[in-house]
Protein backbone atom coordinates (compact mmCIF):
# COMPACT_ATOMS: atom_id res chain seq x y z
CA UNK A 1 0.00 0.00 0.00
CA UNK A 2 1.43 3.11 -0.80
CA UNK A 3 2.61 6.13 1.49
CA UNK A 4 -0.12 8.81 1.91
CA UNK A 5 0.30 11.91 4.11
CA UNK A 6 -3.02 12.45 4.08
CA UNK A 7 -3.51 8.94 6.01
CA UNK A 8 -0.86 9.26 8.46
CA UNK A 9 -1.77 12.60 9.86
CA UNK A 10 -5.61 11.27 9.61
CA UNK A 11 -4.51 8.81 12.16
CA UNK A 12 -2.36 10.70 14.60
CA UNK A 13 -5.17 13.23 14.51
CA UNK A 14 -7.63 10.54 15.51
CA UNK A 15 -5.31 10.10 18.93
CA UNK A 16 -5.44 13.52 19.70
CA UNK A 17 -1.79 13.35 18.76
CA UNK A 18 1.64 12.43 19.73
CA UNK A 19 2.94 11.79 23.09
CA UNK A 20 5.47 14.22 24.49
CA UNK A 21 8.41 13.20 26.17
CA UNK A 22 8.54 16.74 27.73
CA UNK A 23 5.14 15.49 29.67
CA UNK A 24 6.00 14.24 32.57
CA UNK A 25 6.43 13.93 36.48
CA UNK A 26 8.37 11.61 38.76
CA UNK A 27 6.88 11.11 42.48
CA UNK A 28 9.72 10.24 44.69
CA UNK A 29 8.70 9.64 48.40
CA UNK A 30 10.72 10.23 51.19
CA UNK A 31 10.74 7.05 53.50
CA UNK A 32 9.75 7.62 57.06
CA UNK A 33 13.65 6.43 57.99
CA UNK A 34 14.65 9.06 55.53
CA UNK A 35 12.49 11.98 56.25
CA UNK A 36 13.32 11.20 59.88
CA UNK A 37 17.26 11.00 59.50
CA UNK A 38 16.92 14.47 57.21
CA UNK A 39 14.80 16.03 60.27
CA UNK A 40 17.82 15.65 62.53
CA UNK A 41 20.04 17.31 59.79
CA UNK A 42 20.88 20.93 59.67
CA UNK A 43 18.75 21.81 56.72
CA UNK A 44 15.30 21.22 58.18
CA UNK A 45 14.21 24.48 59.21
CA UNK A 46 15.08 24.98 54.78
CA UNK A 47 12.95 22.25 53.62
CA UNK A 48 10.42 21.36 56.45
CA UNK A 49 7.78 23.17 54.21
CA UNK A 50 3.86 22.90 56.38
CA UNK A 51 2.81 19.83 55.07
CA UNK A 52 -0.89 20.61 55.31
CA UNK A 53 -0.68 23.33 52.71
CA UNK A 54 0.77 21.53 49.51
CA UNK A 55 -1.59 18.70 48.75
CA UNK A 56 0.25 14.65 48.96
CA UNK A 57 0.88 14.62 45.31
CA UNK A 58 1.27 10.57 45.94
CA UNK A 59 -2.69 10.88 46.11
CA UNK A 60 -3.26 11.99 42.50
CA UNK A 61 -2.32 9.10 40.62
CA UNK A 62 -5.66 7.29 41.18
CA UNK A 63 -4.53 4.29 42.36
CA UNK A 64 -4.52 2.18 45.21
CA UNK A 65 -1.18 3.19 46.92
CA UNK A 66 0.81 1.40 49.83
CA UNK A 67 2.54 2.91 52.57
CA UNK A 68 5.71 2.58 51.32
CA UNK A 69 3.95 5.03 48.35
CA UNK A 70 3.41 7.63 50.45
CA UNK A 71 5.73 10.20 51.62
CA UNK A 72 6.94 10.99 54.80
CA UNK A 73 7.02 14.57 53.93
CA UNK A 74 4.54 15.55 50.88
CA UNK A 75 6.99 19.32 50.67
CA UNK A 76 10.26 17.51 49.65
CA UNK A 77 8.39 15.22 47.51
CA UNK A 78 6.58 17.76 45.62
CA UNK A 79 9.94 20.06 45.54
CA UNK A 80 11.72 17.10 44.26
CA UNK A 81 9.33 17.17 41.90
CA UNK A 82 9.55 20.11 40.34
CA UNK A 83 13.46 20.18 39.99
CA UNK A 84 13.29 16.73 38.03
CA UNK A 85 14.65 17.50 34.50
CA UNK A 86 14.93 14.47 33.01
CA UNK A 87 14.27 10.46 33.76
CA UNK A 88 13.02 7.62 31.33
CA UNK A 89 10.48 5.03 31.41
CA UNK A 90 12.08 2.42 32.29
CA UNK A 91 12.60 -0.76 29.55
CA UNK A 92 13.08 -4.05 30.54
CA UNK A 93 14.04 -7.86 28.97
CA UNK A 94 13.48 -11.21 29.38
CA UNK A 95 17.18 -13.41 30.28
CA UNK A 96 17.08 -16.55 28.21
CA UNK A 97 18.54 -20.10 28.11
CA UNK A 98 19.58 -22.24 25.06
CA UNK A 99 17.57 -25.25 25.05
CA UNK A 100 18.17 -28.21 22.60
CA UNK A 101 15.55 -30.94 22.69
CA UNK A 102 15.38 -32.07 19.43
CA UNK A 103 15.99 -30.26 16.51
CA UNK A 104 17.02 -26.32 16.13
CA UNK A 105 17.64 -24.65 19.55
CA UNK A 106 15.29 -22.18 21.03
CA UNK A 107 15.41 -20.05 24.20
CA UNK A 108 13.67 -20.67 27.28
CA UNK A 109 12.95 -17.37 29.25
CA UNK A 110 14.13 -17.71 32.87
CA UNK A 111 14.03 -14.43 34.34
CA UNK A 112 13.08 -10.97 33.91
CA UNK A 113 16.02 -8.07 34.20
CA UNK A 114 15.29 -4.34 35.20
CA UNK A 115 17.65 -1.74 34.48
CA UNK A 116 18.55 1.25 37.12
CA UNK A 117 16.95 4.70 37.02
CA UNK A 118 18.81 8.02 36.44
CA UNK A 119 17.27 10.74 37.37
CA UNK A 120 18.62 14.31 36.64
CA UNK A 121 17.72 16.92 38.99
CA UNK A 122 18.14 21.13 38.68
CA UNK A 123 20.27 22.28 41.42
CA UNK A 124 19.06 25.85 43.37
CA UNK A 125 21.40 27.91 44.88
CA UNK A 126 21.55 25.99 48.28
CA UNK A 127 21.97 22.78 46.84
CA UNK A 128 19.25 21.08 48.29
CA UNK A 129 18.98 18.39 46.10
CA UNK A 130 22.22 16.97 46.75
CA UNK A 131 22.13 17.59 50.75
CA UNK A 132 19.40 15.43 50.26
CA UNK A 133 20.70 12.59 48.55
CA UNK A 134 24.09 12.72 50.41
CA UNK A 135 21.91 12.57 53.74
CA UNK A 136 19.74 9.38 52.14
CA UNK A 137 23.06 7.53 51.29
CA UNK A 138 24.25 8.05 54.25
CA UNK A 139 21.39 7.23 56.31
CA UNK A 140 21.68 3.28 54.29
CA UNK A 141 25.51 3.38 54.73
CA UNK A 142 26.68 5.76 57.81
CA UNK A 143 30.37 6.22 56.94
CA UNK A 144 31.15 7.17 60.71
CA UNK A 145 30.08 3.14 61.77
CA UNK A 146 29.70 1.02 58.31
CA UNK A 147 26.73 -0.41 59.69
CA UNK A 148 24.37 -0.81 56.90
CA UNK A 149 20.92 -0.66 57.45
CA UNK A 150 18.45 -3.58 56.62
CA UNK A 151 16.30 -2.16 53.60
CA UNK A 152 13.01 -4.02 54.79
CA UNK A 153 13.81 -3.32 58.91
CA UNK A 154 10.79 -2.08 60.40
CA UNK A 155 12.72 1.32 61.56
CA UNK A 156 15.18 1.62 59.19
CA UNK A 157 13.67 0.86 56.17
CA UNK A 158 14.69 2.97 53.28
CA UNK A 159 13.37 1.56 50.16
CA UNK A 160 10.70 3.38 48.88
CA UNK A 161 8.31 3.24 45.34
CA UNK A 162 8.92 5.87 42.74
CA UNK A 163 6.34 6.95 40.21
CA UNK A 164 7.47 8.01 36.52
CA UNK A 165 3.85 9.92 34.73
CA UNK A 166 3.41 10.53 31.44
CA UNK A 167 0.74 13.16 30.65
CA UNK A 168 -0.98 13.89 27.50
CA UNK A 169 -1.58 17.63 26.52
CA UNK A 170 -4.87 17.68 28.78
CA UNK A 171 -2.48 16.83 31.77
CA UNK A 172 -3.71 13.68 31.50
CA UNK A 173 -2.22 10.72 32.83
CA UNK A 174 -1.69 8.42 30.03
CA UNK A 175 0.87 6.12 31.52
CA UNK A 176 2.97 5.31 34.29
CA UNK A 177 5.32 3.22 35.87
CA UNK A 178 6.40 2.37 39.58
CA UNK A 179 9.43 1.44 40.52
CA UNK A 180 9.54 -0.98 43.66
CA UNK A 181 11.87 -1.12 46.50
CA UNK A 182 14.25 1.35 44.82
CA UNK A 183 16.76 3.91 46.57
CA UNK A 184 19.70 5.33 45.79
CA UNK A 185 23.00 3.95 45.13
CA UNK A 186 24.86 6.52 43.24
CA UNK A 187 25.32 10.36 42.76
CA UNK A 188 27.44 11.56 39.66
CA UNK A 189 30.21 14.06 39.74
CA UNK A 190 29.32 17.39 39.28
CA UNK A 191 32.26 19.39 37.46
CA UNK A 192 33.09 22.81 38.59
CA UNK A 193 35.21 25.03 35.99
CA UNK A 194 35.98 28.69 35.51
CA UNK A 195 34.63 28.68 31.93
CA UNK A 196 31.59 27.47 32.85
CA UNK A 197 28.51 29.94 33.65
CA UNK A 198 25.67 27.04 33.20
CA UNK A 199 23.37 25.41 35.86
CA UNK A 200 24.50 23.16 38.36
CA UNK A 201 22.46 19.62 37.58
CA UNK A 202 22.62 16.78 39.79
CA UNK A 203 22.21 12.74 38.44
CA UNK A 204 20.96 9.72 40.67
CA UNK A 205 21.15 6.60 40.02
CA UNK A 206 18.41 4.37 41.57
CA UNK A 207 18.50 0.61 41.91
CA UNK A 208 15.00 -1.11 42.33
CA UNK A 209 13.07 -4.81 42.37
CA UNK A 210 11.02 -4.45 39.75
CA UNK A 211 8.28 -2.24 38.31
CA UNK A 212 4.83 -2.25 37.61
CA UNK A 213 2.81 -0.39 35.13
CA UNK A 214 -0.20 1.60 36.20
CA UNK A 215 -2.74 1.42 33.04
CA UNK A 216 -5.66 4.02 34.17
CA UNK A 217 -5.25 7.66 33.73
CA UNK A 218 -6.89 10.75 35.78
CA UNK A 219 -6.37 14.73 35.53
CA UNK A 220 -3.78 16.13 37.81
CA UNK A 221 -6.14 18.90 39.08
CA UNK A 222 -3.23 20.92 40.60
CA UNK A 223 -1.01 21.22 37.36
CA UNK A 224 -4.31 21.49 35.28
CA UNK A 225 -5.10 24.66 37.70
CA UNK A 226 -1.41 26.43 37.50
CA UNK A 227 -1.41 25.82 33.47
CA UNK A 228 -4.82 27.46 32.94
CA UNK A 229 -4.88 30.04 35.05
CA UNK A 230 -1.23 30.86 35.80
CA UNK A 231 -0.22 33.88 38.41
CA UNK A 232 -3.88 34.88 38.58
CA UNK A 233 -4.50 31.70 40.70
CA UNK A 234 -4.67 33.16 43.87
CA UNK A 235 -6.54 30.30 45.58
CA UNK A 236 -7.55 27.21 44.16
CA UNK A 237 -9.90 24.66 45.60
CA UNK A 238 -9.21 21.35 45.67
CA UNK A 239 -12.12 19.22 44.10
CA UNK A 240 -10.40 15.98 45.78
CA UNK A 241 -10.24 17.51 49.23
CA UNK A 242 -12.10 20.29 49.49
CA UNK A 243 -9.78 22.55 50.52
CA UNK A 244 -8.34 25.62 49.86
CA UNK A 245 -4.66 25.26 49.27
CA UNK A 246 -2.09 28.29 47.96
CA UNK A 247 -0.48 27.60 44.38
CA UNK A 248 2.56 26.05 44.43
CA UNK A 249 4.57 28.63 43.09
CA UNK A 250 3.54 31.04 45.97
CA UNK A 251 4.28 28.43 48.58
CA UNK A 252 7.71 28.19 47.30
CA UNK A 253 8.97 31.24 46.75
CA UNK A 254 8.45 32.25 50.24
CA UNK A 255 10.28 28.97 51.67
CA UNK A 256 13.14 29.47 49.35
CA UNK A 257 13.92 33.01 49.19
CA UNK A 258 16.05 33.92 46.95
Amino acid sequence: MAFLPQAFLSNINTKDGLAKPSRFQVILPIPTYIGSFISQSIFEQILNLPNGIIADITSFLGDNTNQQSVSANPSISRYLSLQCESAALPGKALLTSDVKIYGPTYKVPYQTQYTDMNLTFLCSSEFYERKIMDRWIEAIHPTDTNNLRYAKDTKTRFLTNIKIIQYDDFIRQIYAIELLDAYPIAISDQPLAWAEDGFHRLTVQFAYQKFRTIYNGNYDLVDFALTVFGSKAQRWIDKTTGKLISPVGEIFANKFPK
